[in-house]
Order: structure tokens, then C-alpha cells, then sequence
């Protein structure tokens, strides 16, 4: 092809009847070395039209100016008004907005174009500018009359000879037409007659682009905008255009076409009918059965979004990691943002990698792989979008420095979220709404949407999603997204439970409320499985009349004619309809019992003995005990005067005195080198004493502000040195202490029941705690004892500790080679230790979660004995004096088990005691005793009363799913078979160590690989599991090559939309057969089956399209219903504003109006109320009454009033925009998925 635009044979024009990206855009940009182009308003259509063929410009190393416009709405004009700032800042908005819709769909070939010219923005070889025509008073033009102005669309192409060639013409760039015939235009040329007509083009484009021409202004592209691009932009440079056609199916059959076919089909399991099935089959872990049943059903829902509340243990983990793997591996998530609690960080990436072959990079600052390699980002890249898939700590995420980055970085496909319970408000006891950072983080301020407005899916993970208030929960299904009456208000949230409590208890309910709260949270009609439930509780008569008073077709009178059977059946139903019975899944101990009564759980699931013991101190320890003790009320109150907060950081040495005297000597040691030279980490603290404060209350950057030189004021200054001189003298009486009763009671435990089990573990909160026992075991106990912290695991090798992997710690303690087990915390995630029956709480968190937390990891399924035998240390002063936390924990044992588990019902009450320890330990000792038994008393109150109108066992899972039995196209049996007896046999050999396993030869090395789960298990870090999501198995498969399309006499069809694939073959009555499994793929290759025809061809392609639209029309009806509810939450609340406006109006009134009146009242008043009235309506006259009858009278009505009204305000924005949209805000189009089939014939034989 000649390098010249003039040595080409052009046409004058070009229309529907032409194939203009064979006979134009190719031709022409393989010769340009320069190409200017004017495109529409910016969208996925317009910008995929400009794109054509641009792969071949890339491949010529050529440049591109871009000239776009962009569609703006009236709002976006009125920002002009703003400044020049406000205006850029709608702009951006626009154009991202119309970005995201194509990027939704990598598989789109719109999307793919638009990787084109990312590829050219990221390497300089394209410049994008905003064109927009302007009026008489120089101000941009809103669409609708902006309109006109782009109906031609013009390019301009220059060769290295210096010819140029210009197009103009008229283009329908809508969101179908640009995949169709509707392009036209005419051709002009340099060398020829039409030259003045390309000098138009050329002139009136370099006008435009320098700002020069009237009417137009020229804006450079935002650069949230090109780095919204750059993400987009491919690795390697791209070669075709998407449309371009595939080359000629060759003739020539290779000989190895067979084998081709079969690996073709490996490479396309985990998108194939089933394919999810992949993901979950070939994983390094199975599920149990009720981690089965969650993880089948938030695959088949997603994009749906989520809250996985099972019990702590029971493998909330597993379930997202399978849920996580199958939709990557499926191409279903390609962006996801991971965000775990710091300490369990590194925990988080092993698990990915070792149970589901998830090779997921850390972000700490920094970026690390599972084998801790430090990756380099393309440089100038959001730090959160340097890498498709990211795992980092929540920590990290909600720091106020990082937040706007954060969000920058989306959307995503998924987001999750472990511990989910730490993003919540401040307080519930106060009128204002004062979110924490981690939860402000995921709902958004200020009208900025947060993660979970800018992902498709989320997982939130947690145990206790309520710890002390109902909202908290309430809080969290908000980021699920919720149904308008649910969404809108908190108290129709809290009153649903309420209501919902009074009928069950045989009430008077409010049932037209709940049936109408039920109703709203409906996701679909009810399953058949809750109405064949109904009718075999209370017989197919009754229940067809609770069905329809529940749906609304009978009357709500007729519930009092209902058995209690069938009152009990509607409740169900109600209960159903919450959003806690369509967006939660809790598991808890007593379903899985159920599960092993029913045959289908084999392993063991223990239970729980556990026994306090109270340890007295010595004399001098109870001493030095209760100077600490004052020293951290002192210094507690003197910090708190000073700034609030700062006490926090007497609560760390208070929690260190609980450990051990050892842990308290280190922390003093690092508050002292503080004190002196206040230097090193803010005032001495380090990461583990305050994780958990940490994200409940942000309390890291409260402390670093304070610990700036300009924040250390004179008063403060002279108390850091008051408080030097003591921490210098309780340090020295530390190092005064001769004995330790709490150790020589740990030896004596040991010794006692190291007698009867084989096994120990020892865990504390604290390091500084753990090598303190290490170091003084091991003179005892020698090799028999290792260590498990954020360190890693340690092993004594006869003369001092050294690093060892997990895997050589969890199998030395499973073999009774290591009979103690040290450690702290970092084992909550990190070690499984079901082979021990045995654990010593060497100190007890004031937060009984990590208590449980702690046990989970031996009361497991599983679990070698039948009873896990736990010790509680509590320390006891030298005359039996009970210090706090025996004192608090004392009292719960005396009302509640709280020992054998600290989670259901109880745990809002349970939550409480951080708080009350931390109250009564900071406390003055005079007031000591009296803060104590307040809150004891209080607590024992709320124990006798329960009163929570919101039960967390109401709501958990308690019906048996049986898993189904779902075939797999491949299974991790068949790849071994496919890849030890293929044309890759000679590149694997028998391990010489590892039976079972092998080396494989390959890219220059011997890998250590296996394809069973249970053998890369016992050997993590070394065996590899050649599994789907392995990067190695990937690189290996490739080695074949793709089969030959080929046209004569093909026996097999594959069909590719997007990322889905299916594939066909005849039977031998000549029929298309669907391949499910690699086995039939085998079969058809070796059976003797007609070829295939047109009609099969024809035949596949009707059978696939159905599936294809279904696909996408779920995706287009699932962004339609959070647009819907988005804006109808917004109504909602505006209405019940709008209701509290006018009780509160009326409550000012002498006489107290009628609630017409009332609501006419707050109209009356303008602004905001008139403006939010009529884009949300108004509120019903009899909801007004139910806010007079609530609403104090007088009060502070008015205070109340002026409060509402800046609420009303900050409404008013979002809703406007949403309620006016007049469809220029964004583009919701199904993205277009093209079908392609490949052919594939046999070699002779």
C-alpha cells in the first residue's frame, strides 16, 4: 500500500451503500500522518464515529485534533453566573457523564473505539477540545438550541507527502444509527479541482480551534475528563477496528486443529452457560451449604447489591471471595475496589489469592502483590485507579486527603466493604445527622454522590450491623439502596419494626402502614417458595386471602377474620418485603446444626466451654496497678480540658495495664521518647492501640491535627512536661516488679491442660505482650512454641526467633510439633485453627466483639473436638478487689451466657461496653464506683427489658437450602487431564517432594504447581494452583493457538456477544446441540455429525440473540429502577419535610390550625417550602396531623422550624435536577452487542 493519499483511487462521495470503513477510513488513515476531525455533541455515538478506523492512524504514528461539542442543560448554563469555575466544573460533569455509559461496556464497539483514541491521549498523540456556539450575549447555548449547529461534521487528513484530503457531510450520530448506514458525505482533495472546498474545511476548523471563530468558544478538556480517559486506554496499541472485518476463514486446516478446539473452549469456560460455575468449582475452597446459597444468589443478582451479616465465623469471607471470583473470571466485575480494616489488610490479599487465585495488588501508599513484589503504576495515575482490581484499607480510604481522589477514581463494577459496621453516624441520640468519615465516604456530602453512588455493585460485610441503634442498620441498607418510603425516612424505618413487634406480640398494629411499607420494599412478585410456604401453614383458602390482602386486591378489614395461623402468615410476608429480607443474609450456628441434622453438613460443629479465671496480683502489682490507674484519670481529664479527644490517649496505657505490665512498659517507653523530643509517631501511639477507635470515631487525624507544632499551644506544652516527669516514675516502678502472678498462672494452665489436648493457643491484643510470653516460654517449652502476629509467623531455632511462612507455623501446630501457639490479633483473619481445641485469652478487649472475633477461629465447622474449652483472664487486686473489667464482666455473667457468644439479640447491649469500661477506667477514683454501678444498673435494665423493636434473630436465615447440583463446563480435573496429556505434557514432571503435585517447565523456569486445592492449601506461598484466575495457567493456555476458521464442511460453531460465548455442534440426526462441558466438546469432535449449514448458523444465532437481550435489558431496567428510586426518595423526604414544616408551623399558633391550614401556612412562607412543594407535591393532610400529634407545643418550634428549612434547602438542588432532566443529564442506552460466529472445521485424517 502506497504511503501517499494521492496514489489512492478515492471516490467523490461516500453513502449508505458503501462500506466506508473498508473503502475510506482505512485506506486514508493508513496513509495520514495528521488527522483533524469535528465530531457532535460529545457521546458514546458521535465519538465512535470519529474513531473509525483509527487503529490503522496508531499504527502509522500519527496525530489527531479533536473538536467535540457537548449538550448542555439549562442548569449548566446557569452556572456561567457562577464564575468561570462553577461552569467548568458543570462541563466536567457533563462530559464524564457521557463517558460512563460507554465504559460500562468493555465490550461495546463504541467503548472499544473509545480505547482508541484513550491509547492516543495517554501517549500525546491526541488533543481534545470542547467546542461550544455561543449567543449574542457570548454565553454557551443549552442543547435544544444548540442543536442545529452541529449538523455537519467535517475531517480533515494529511500525508507525509504533503497532500491533504477533506470529508464534510451529514452523520446520524444517535446511539443505534452510527452501527448502520446513515453516514454520507463528499470528499475534497489537494491535488484536484475541489481543493477551495478542503481550504474551507481546513480553515474552519484551525478557527475553531484557536478560539478565533464568531459565535464558538473553544475550551481545552477537562482533566478529570482525560484521566477518566486514560484508564480507558488498552495496554498494548490496538491493532483493528472493532467493526473491521476478521480476514478470510483460511482453507488450510492445521493438524493440531483438534487440540486447538479444545483449549479454545478452556479459554472460554468461565464465559459460557454455567460458566459462574467455573469460578466456584475450580476454587481453591468449596463453600458450605449456606455459603452456597448466598454466593448463587448475589451472582445471578448482580449487579444488586448486597449486606452479608452471618454470624462471625461462619465465612463471610469465603462467600464474597467465591462472589468476587466468579464474576472476574466471568468479566462481569472489571473494576473493583476492596476495602478492609487495616489490620486484616494482608490477610484479605492471602485469602484472595490462596483460596480463590485472585492476584490482587495492595494499596498502602504503595503497591504490593501477594508475593509482596512492589508494582509500578503508569505514571500520573489516580493512586485508586492504577490497577483494575484494589485492595486497601478503609483506614486509607476515608482520610480526609484522600476522599476526593478516592472518589475521583470511579465508577467501578463492585465495591466491597468488610467490617461495613464501622462506617455509621456519630451519635443517635442527636437531632443532627453527623455521619462518620467511613460512612460519609459511601453515601457522599455536600451533593457529591460516594462509592455507592459510583459503583454498579456492593458488598457490604459485617457481623453486627447493629451494635447499638437500629439505624445503624438503617445506615447501611441506605448504601444498598432502598425502596422510597424506606429511603426517605428513618422513622418509618423505625416504625415499621415497631409496628411489626406489636402484631406479633397480638397488638394493635398499624396494618394499612405495614402492608404499605411491605408493599414498597418489594423487589418482583412474592418467590413461589414464600407462597407455597403460606399455603401448606394455613391451607390454600386462606392463604389465597392473606395473598391478596398483602398484595392489596382484598380489603385490609378482613385481617381481623384471619386465623393466628394466618395473621402469622401475613407477618412473614411483611417481613419478606423489609429490605432486611431482600437485601440481608445472615447465617447463624443453630442454621448450620439444622444443615448437619439434615444430612447435608458431615463436619463438626463445636460447642463452646468456657471458664473465667480470676488471677489476684501481688501486692506491689495491685499497687503499681492502681497508680496507673490514677495516673490515666489524671491525665485523661487534664487532655480533655485542653482539646477534645486528646484523652484517647490515656485509654491506650489504661487497655495496655489489662495486657500486662510488660505491654504498659513498652507503650510508656515510646510515650517518653515522645514526651522528650516530641518526635516519632503522634504522641507516641502506634497503629495497634487505635485501629478500632480509629474507624468508629476517626480519632487518627484528630490526634495527628493536634500533634502539629502549631496546634502544641504554652498550656499544653507545660502539661506534656508535668505529665514526662510521671511517666519517668512509673516506669521506673515497672522495672521494681520482681514477679508476675498472671504468667505463673498461664505455666500452670499449660502444664494442665497441655496434659489432656495436644494443643494451645495463647492470644492477646498486644505484640509487646506476646514476645514478653514468648520469651519466657520458650525457656519452658523450647521448639514447641511458635508465633502468629502482624510480623508474620516466628519460630525458636534453638537460639533465637526467625520468621517462618504460615503455612510452616499452621502445619507445624496442626502435627503437634508446635504445642503453643502465641497470637494476637492478627490471627483473628489470618489462621484458621480448627485443629486446636484449646484457647487462653491471655487479656480481655473491652470490646467483646474481638472476643468473638478471637474464638471464631476455633469455633468452626469442623473443628477436631466436640468442645473448644476457653479461658478468660481476669486480674483481681492483691485482697480480691475486682478491678473494672472483672467488675463489668462479673455483672453480664451473672445475667446473661455472654461467654458462650456475645452476638444476636444482645449485641446492641453488649456494644455498650467499650463505652462503659472506658467511662468507669478513666474515671476519678472517688467517682469510680458510682459511674460503675449507674452503668451497670442501666445495663441490667436494658437486658430485663429488651427492649429493641429490631431483633437481628428475627431475620436471620433459618430455612435448609439444598445446594443444587450444577454442572461445570471444566472442572479442575479436566484441565489436568487436557494439560498432562496434551501437546503441554512434556512440559510437566512429578514433583520429587510433593506428591500429588508437579514441576512445570515453562517461560524459562520450574514452577511448583498442583490442581488440588487441599495439597496448594498445606503448602501456601510455594504451590501454585493451576486454576482459572491463576496468571500462570492463563499465560500457559495461551500457548496454543486459536483455531482456524475455516468455510468447508465446519463441524463446530462458537458464538461471541461481548463476554459471552456458546458453542454448537450437529448431532448425528443433524440437529444443533448446545456444548455445556468440555466432555460433549470432546465427544463432537470424535462423533460423526453432519456439517454445519446457514440454517444451523442461523439456528445458533436465534438461540443466542433471546439471551442476549435479556442480558441487557435486566442491566437497562436495574439502572432505570436506582434512577426511579433515587428520585422518588427525594419526593418522599421532601413530602415528609414539608409535613414536619407545618406541625412545627402549627405549634407556633395560638389557636391550632386545621392541618390544611398548617400545611398552607408553610407555603405561604416561599422559599424553600413553595419551590420544594411543587417538584415533590405535597404531603397528605392526614400524614400532617400524624406531625401535629407528634410535635411539641411551643418549645422551640421555631428554632426547629429554621432547621428544616436549611434541610429543605439542600434538597432543593439534587431533586430539581432530577425531577427536571430533560434527558441531555445522561445517555441510557442498552449497549449494542454484536454477535460473531466462528466456523471450525477437522483436520483430515
Amino acid at each position: 500500500m502506497g504511503r501517499c493519499l494521492a496514489e489512492h483511487a478515492w471516490k467523490i462521495s461516500y453513502g449508505p451503500g458503501d462500506d466506508r470503513l473498508r473503502d475510506f477510513y482505512i485506506p486514508v488513515l493508513s496513509r495520514a500522518v495528521a488527522y483533524d476531525r469535528t465530531a457532535g455533541f460529545f457521546s458514546s455515538s458521535a465519538l465512535a464515529v470519529a474513531a473509525a478506523g483509527l487503529a490503522h492512524l496508531v499504527r502509522t504514528g500519527g496525530h489527531m485534533r479533536l473538536l467535540v461539542g457537548a449538550a448542555l442543560s439549562e442548569s449548566d448554563i446557569q452556572a456561567v453566573e457562577r464564575g468561570e469555575e462553577a461552569f467548568v466544573e458543570a462541563l466536567e460533569e457533563r462530559l464524564l457523564k457521557a463517558l460512563e455509559i460507554l465504559a460500562a461496556d468493555p465490550t461495546d464497539p463504541a467503548r472499544q473505539r473509545l480505547e482508541v483514541l484513550a491509547w492516543m491521549v495517554k501517549h500525546g498523540t491526541l488533543e481534545i477540545r470542547v467546542v461550544l456556539p455561543t449567543g449574542p450575549d457570548q454565553r454557551p447555548l443549552p442543547a435544544p438550541q444548540a442543536v442545529d449547529y452541529f449538523h455537519a461534521k467535517e475531517g480533515l487528513f494529511t500525508d507525509a507527502c504533503g497532500h491533504q484530503l477533506a470529508f464534510s457531510g451529514s452523520i446520524n450520530e444517535s446511539a443505534q444509527a452510527w452501527l448502520r448506514n446513515y453516514e454520507q458525505f463528499a470528499v475534497y482533495f489537494s491535488w484536484e479541482a475541489t481543493r477551495p472546498y478542503l481550504l474551507q474545511v481546513a480553515q474552519r476548523f484551525q478557527r475553531l480551534w484557536d478560539n478565533r471563530e464568531e459565535g464558538w468558544m473553544a475550551l481545552r478538556i477537562p482533566e478529570a475528563v482525560r484521566h477518566r480517559l486514560l484508564r480507558l486506554a488498552p495496554d498494548e496499541p490496538p491493532v483493528r477496528d472493532p467493526l473491521e472485518k476478521a480476514p478470510v476463514r483460511s482453507k488450510v486446516i492445521p493438524r493440531d486443529q483438534t487440540e486447538r478446539i479444545v483449549f479454545q473452549f478452556l479459554r472460554d469456560a468461565p464465559y459460557l452457560p454455567g460458566g459462574e460455575q467455573v469460578g466456584l468449582r475450580t476454587a481453591g475452597v468449596s463453600p458450605w451449604p449456606h455459603q452456597a446459597r448466598v454466593v448463587d444468589t448475589v451472582i445471578a443478582r448482580f449487579p444488586e447489591r448486597f449486606l452479608l451479616a452471618d454470624e462471625v465465623g461462619l465465612g463471610k469471607t469465603i462467600e464474597a471471595g467465591l462472589v468476587l471470583r466468579s464474576l472476574i473470571l466471568g468479566a462481569a466485575v472489571r473494576r473493583c475496589l476492596i476495602l478492609v480494616p487495616r489490620s486484616i489488610l494482608w490477610q484479605w490479599q492471602e485469602e484472595l489469592y490462596e483460596k480463590f487465585s485472585l492476584n490482587v495488588p495492595v494499596y498502602d501508599g504503595r503497591y504490593r502483590d501477594y508475593f509482596r513484589r512492589e508494582l509500578t503504576p503508569p505514571t500520573g495515575t489516580n493512586p485508586w485507579d492504577a490497577y483494575p482490581v484494589l485492595l486497601a484499607s478503609s483506614h486509607l480510604a476515608k482520610r480526609r486527603e484522600r476522599r476526593a481522589e478516592v472518589l475521583a477514581a470511579g465508577p467501578w463494577d463492585l465495591v466491597v466493604v468488610d467490617e461495613a459496621h464501622h462506617a455509621r453516624r456519630r451519635d443517635f441520640r442527636e437531632e443532627r445527622y453527623r455521619p462518620n468519615r467511613l460512612l460519609s465516604l459511601l453515601e457522599g456530602s455536600d451533593g457529591e454522590p460516594g462509592l455507592a453512588r459510583r459503583t454498579r455493585g456492593l458488598l457490604l460485610l459485617t457481623a453486627t450491623p447493629m451494635q447499638v441503634h437500629p439505624l445503624e442498620v438503617w445506615d447501611l441498607l441506605r448504601q444498598l439502596g432502598l425502596p422510597p418510603r424506606w429511603g426517605a425516612s428513618e422513622r418509618s424505618f423505625l416504625r415499621f419494626f415497631r409496628e411489626l413487634q406489636v402484631a406479633t406480640q397480638g397488638g394493635p398494629a398499624d396494618w394499612p402502614f405495614l402492608l404499605a411499607m411491605a408493599r414498597d420494599g418489594m423487589e418482583g412478585p412474592l418467590p413461589r417458595s414464600v407462597l407455597d410456604a403460606v399455603r401448606d401453614r394455613v391451607g390454600v383458602v386462606e392463604a389465597a386471602v392473606v395473598e391478596g390482602i398483602f398484595l392489596g386486591s382484598l380489603p385490609g378489614d378482613q385481617i381481623r377474620e384471619l386465623s393466628p395461623g394466618g395473621k402469622a402468615a401475613l407477618l412473614e410476608l411483611c417481613r419478606r418485603g423489609s429490605p432486611l429480607g431482600q437485601k440481608m443474609f445472615r447465617s447463624t450456628r443453630h442454621l448450620l446444626r439444622r444443615y448437619r441434622e439434615a444430612g447435608l453438613l458431615e463436619e463438626n460443629i463445636p460447642e463452646r466451654e468456657p471458664e473465667p479465671v480470676w488471677i489476684r496480683m501481688s501486692p506491689d502489682e495491685w499497687a503499681l496497678y492502681e497508680r496507673v490507674e490514677d495516673y490515666v484519670a489524671d491525665y485523661y481529664q487534664r487532655y480533655e480540658g485542653e482539646r477534645r479527644g486528646l484523652g484517647f490517649i490515656m485509654t491506650v496505657y489504661r487497655r495496655r495495664l489489662t495486657s500486662s505490665f510488660a505491654a504498659l512498659r513498652e507503650s510508656l517507653r515510646r510515650r517518653l521518647d515522645y514526651l522528650t523530643s516530641l518526635g516519632g509517631p503522634a504522641w507516641g501511639i502506634i497503629e495497634e492501640d487505635y485501629e478500632d477507635e480509629d474507624l468508629r470515631s476517626d480519632v487518627t487525624e484528630t490526634l495527628e491535627d493536634a500533634a502539629r507544632p502549631d496546634q502544641l499551644t504554652g498550656p499544653l506544652r507545660r502539661l506534656l512536661e508535668l505529665e514526662r516527669r510521671v511517666v519517668e516514675e512509673l516506669l521506673a516502678d515497672i522495672s521494681r516488679l520482681t514477679g508476675d502472678e498472671k504468667f505463673v498462672q498461664l505455666v500452670d494452665d499449660l502444664q494442665k491442660l497441655l496434659a489432656r489436648r495436644d494443643t494451645v493457643a495463647v492470644f492477646t491484643h498486644y505484640t509487646d505482650t506476646m514476645d514478653y510470653l514468648r520469651d519466657r516460654l520458650v525457656g519452658l517449652y523450647g521448639r514447641h512454641v511458635a508465633c502468629y502476629s502482624g510480623r508474620g509467623g516466628e519460630r525458636w531455632d534453638g537460639q533465637k526467633w526467625v520468621l517462618a511462612p504460615k503455612e510452616e507455623v499452621k502445619n507445624a501446630f496442626r502435627a503437634g510439633e508446635v504445642r503453643i501457639l502465641l497470637a494476637t490479633e492478627a490471627a483473628r483473619e489470618g489462621l484458621n485453627l480448627q485443629t486446636c481445641g484449646v484457647l487462653i485469652n491471655y487479656d480481655m478487649p473491652w470490646n467483646p466483639m474481638r472476643l468473638e472475633q478471637r474464638i471464631g477461629r476455633f469455633d468452626r465447622i469442623g473443628q477436631r473436638y466436640p468442645d473448644v474449652w476457653i479461658h478468660h483472664y481476669f486480674l483481681l487486686g492483691s485482697g480480691g478487689e475486682e478491678t473494672v473489667e472483672s467488675r463489668v464482666y462479673r455483672a453480664l455473667a451473672d445475667r446473661i451466657d455472654w461467654f458462650r457468644a456475645v452476638v444476636g439479640d444482645l449485641q446492641p447491649i453488649l456494644a455498650r461496653i467499650p463505652d462503659i469500661i472506658e467511662k468507669a477506667a478513666v474515671a476519678p477514683r472517688r467517682e469510680r464506683e458510682r459511674v460503675i454501678e449507674d452503668a451497670l444498673a442501666d445495663l441490667r435494665r436494658s437486658i430485663e427489658e429488651q427492649e429493641a423493636d429490631l431483633r437481628l434473630g428475627d431475620w436471620s436465615e433459618t430455612e435448609v437450602h439444598r445446594p443444587r447440583a450444577l454442572a461445570t463446563p471444566v472442572s479442575l480435573e479436566d484441565l489436568e487431564r487436557v494439560l498432562r496429556t496434551g501437546m503441554l505434557a512434556t512440559r510437566f514432571s512429578s514433583h520429587p517432594g510433593i506428591p500429588g503435585a508437579y514441576e512445570l517447565d515453562f517461560e524459562g523456569r520450574l514452577w511448583e504447581v498442583t490442581f488440588d486445592p487441599a495439597l496448594a492449601d498445606a503448602h501456601p506461598g510455594r504451590l501454585r494452583l493451576l486454576t482459572y484466575g491463576e496468571e500462570l495457567l492463563g499465560r500457559l493456555l495461551s500457548e496454543v493457538n486459536p483455531p482456524v476458521p475455516a468455510g468447508d464442511r465446519p463441524r463446530l460453531v462458537r458464538v461471541a456477544a461481548g463476554p459471552m460465548r456458546w458453542w454448537f455442534a450437529t448431532d448425528t440426526d443433524g440437529q444443533l446441540t448446545l456444548l455445556e462441558k468440555l466432555s460433549q466438546v470432546e465427544e463432537a469432535l470424535q462423533a460423526a455429525g453432519p456439517p454445519v449449514t446457514a440454517d444451523h448458523e442461523e439456528q445458533a444465532r436465534s438461540r443466542v440473540l433471546p439471551v442476549v437481550q435479556e442480558v441487557q435489558a435486566r442491566e437497562q431496567g436495574l439502572e432505570e429502577l436506582e434512577r426511579r428510586r433515587e428520585r422518588e426518595t427525594l419526593e418522599e423526604r421532601a413530602r415528609n419535610l414539608l409535613a414536619r414544616a407545618a406541625a412545627c408551623w402549627a405549634a407556633t399558633k395560638e389557636m391550632p390550625p386545621v392541618p390544611g391550614e398548617a400545611l398552607a401556612g408553610v407555603l405561604a412562607m416561599g422559599y424553600p417550602w413553595a419551590p420544594l412543594a411543587r417538584l415533590a407535591g405535597t404531603p397528605q393532610l392526614a400524614a400532617v396531623q400524624d406531625e401535629m400529634d407528634a410535635t411539641a407545643r411551643p418549645g422551640n418550634q421555631r428554632s426547629v422550624l429554621l432547621g428544616l428549612a436549611e434541610t429543605a434547602k439542600e434538597l432543593l438542588g439534587p431533586l430539581a435536577r432530577l425531577v427536571r432532566s430533560d434527558g441531555t443529564d445522561t445517555e441510557h442506552p442498552v449497549p449494542s452487542i454484536e454477535l460473531t460466529l466462528d466456523l471450525y472445521c477437522l483436520p483430515d485424517v
